[in-house]
């Protein structure tokens, strides 16, 4: 991950469960899929000068 959203300890359980996890179903994909869009915050674009 990019960053920590948690402690390390826990962050190291949820790789290994992620880890564990099988290859999402086409729905599941598109429902994961539309969770990031809804969660994604866009960065600041610089204004052209």
């Amino acid at each position: 991950m990019a960053r920590y959203l948690t402690d390390p300890q826990t962050e190291d359980e949820i790789q290994a469960l992620a880890a564990e996890a099988g290859i999402p179903d086409i729905d599941q994909a598109a429902k994961l899929a539309r969770l990031l869009r809804l969660h994604h915050q866009p960065t600041a674009r610089p204004h052209a000068a």
